[in-house]
């Protein structure tokens, strides 16, 4: 699909300000719900810390476990560890996990503005009217950048009501939100590659999951952001403010310097190409050959992701393994940290397995949400009701879809606890690991069942309010990092509140059946619910 050059009255800019309103207006509910969600949680989840670590004692404890290689590459730098007061542990502890989502936020708003419109055909209706070249990227851009500081804005509001120091809060925000930023920067730039929404999605979540993996390797090397690869991440610059201990403003400026570069390559690129099209060539399918019905298809359409997806959670499993002796060696090191975990050096050993363990649970269920995002988005682009009108059910056309999703998360979360187990088997010398951790990344395969069916019930039922699954995986990332520290109950309606936490704690069935018997029934009622309502474009 290509459109002519014309002289738009205005130059590329013209419309900008109208496009801008509509992105806004469509975004409204999103912006609220994130903002909100983000703010209370951060605000809860401070208190419960004051709450909790009011001694001196209690904090210095606290500061030992953090200063673990684990905790550092799940959290951070590790700033303020000799005098660990409760916003050094918001800074440590919190931050990061503030940044993830907001940053997913982030790379998806900018997918949904610059890339599907044009997919669908949207953007070339709005192309028609006096409306310049560049006027689309920057509506999206704007829109993506008012929600990103929408969200900071409200988590400061929310901070002012503890007893933070508001200095440190300010910074801690504007970290986020730059972090934010140059993640959508990062989205636009892989929006201008490829001609597909879920491709670009699928991009934006690779650069989330490499910088992750940049900072944790980084800082684990060099507590306090004294290691290169801290700094080639973006949250490594973020972090290494350190909020409410250095607070140094300066890191900032890498962010806002390498998001501009992110955004005038997109401009640049966004030049090159026609409308509809993606700078990456897309590889011509045999000139003979079968497509295997709808399930080969749909391999087709989400190969790219799979495979993605797949070799994050793997390349994260293994960095867990090869850190499994360093943390055994950490508190062997501290007398006081065996005593805070039954079995000692064991115990604590295990207790960072069973975390790792859920973290790549979590990065399956973000694969999941955006398999079936990608059904969502077939609908809404019109090819779903083209494939529908042939002698395809329903009920065959969305089931393919779900159970290549569903398998491959399986795949994605066996493989990489059988990596996880083999390299810390030989980092332990312990070779019973590797059955050991196998075990734990299949014990959370039933909250991969339940993700999926409430993505399934959203798509089935409401699927406009698709972002809603989105904030659902947040919800049970941090409650599975925090829930300890929320109110009781908040935990609720987290899969890993139930299921059992190996190898740190004994198997139980009964929640793994409960779970899986949850997960396919949302799964049936979803279907049952697309099967009856109306395709919607």
């Amino acid at each position: 699909m290509t459109t002519a050059v014309a002289t738009v009255p205005g130059g590329a800019l013209a419309g900008t300000r109208g496009l801008v309103r509509l992105a806004l207006r469509a975004d409204r509910w999103r912006i609220v719900i994130w903002s909100v969600a983000v703010a209370w949680l951060t605000v809860v989840s401070v208190r419960a810390l004051d709450d909790l670590y009011a001694s001196d004692t209690s904090r210095a404890a606290r500061a030992e476990l953090i200063a673990s290689p684990a905790a550092t590459a799940l959290a951070g730098p590790g700033y303020g560890l000799d005098d660990y007061t409760i916003g050094a542990m918001t800074a440590n502890e919190l931050a990061l996990w503030i940044m993830l989502p907001v940053g997913i936020m982030a790379v998806l708003a900018v997918t949904r503005h610059l890339r599907a419109p044009e997919e669908d055909g949207r953007l070339e209706l709005v192309r028609s009217q006096p409306v310049g070249a560049a006027a689309p990227v920057v509506a999206g851009l704007v829109a993506a950048a008012v929600a990103v500081v929408a969200v900071g804005a409200l988590t400061f509001v929310g901070l002012l009501t503890t007893s933070l120091d508001p200095a440190g809060s300010a910074l801690m925000c504007a970290a986020v939100v730059v972090v934010a930023l140059v993640l959508a920067g990062a989205s636009a730039v892989a929006s201008q590659l490829s001609a597909h929404a879920r491709t670009a999605s699928s991009l934006g979540m690779a650069a989330i999951g490499v910088a992750f993996l940049l900072r944790a390797v980084g800082d684990v090397q060099g507590p306090q952001s004294t290691s290169v690869w801290t700094w080639l991440s973006p949250f490594g610059w973020s972090q290494a403010t350190a909020p409410y201990t250095e607070d140094r403003w300066w890191p900032l400026l890498v962010g806002l310097a390498a998001t501009a570069v992110s955004v005038a390559l997109a401009f640049a690129l966004a030049g090159r190409r026609d409308l509809g099209t993606g700078l990456l060539a897309e590889r011509p399918g045999r000139e003979h050959g079968r497509i295997g019905g709808v399930v080969g298809l749909t391999w087709r359409r989400q190969r790219t992701a799979i495979w993605s997806w797949g070799a994050a959670i793997v390349l994260c499993g293994a960095l867990v393994g090869v850190l499994a002796a360093q943390i055994a060696d950490f508190v062997a090191d501290q007398p006081a940290l065996e005593d805070l975990f039954p079995g000692g050096v064991g115990g604590a050993t295990a207790a960072a397995f069973a975390l790792y363990s859920v973290f790549l649970a979590v990065l399956a269920f973000a694969y999941v949400t955006t398999a079936v995002g990608a059904a969502r988005h077939e609908e809404s682009a019109g090819r779903a009701e083209t494939l529908l009108a042939l002698p395809v059910s329903r009920g065959r056309w969305l089931g393919s879809q779900l159970a290549l999703a569903g398998t491959a998360a399986v795949v994605m979360l066996l493989v990489a606890g059988l990596v996880m187990g083999v390299t810390a088997a030989a980092s332990l010398d312990d070779p019973s690991q590797v059955w050991t951790l196998v075990g734990a990344a299949a014990v959370t395969i039933p909250g991969v069942l339940v993700v999926l069916g409430v993505g399934v019930v959203v798509l089935g039922f409401v699927p406009r309010a698709f972002a809603a699954v989105w904030a659902y995986v947040a919800y049970v990332g941090v409650m599975a990092m925090f829930g300890d520290l929320l109110p009781d109950g908040a935990d609720a309606a987290s899969p890993f509140t139930y299921l059992p936490a190996l190898p740190a704690e004994p198997m139980t069935w009964a929640p793994v059946v409960g779970c899986t018997v949850v997960g396919v029934l949302l799964v049936l009622v979803g279907t049952e619910g697309f099967r009856r309502r109306d395709l919607q474009g």
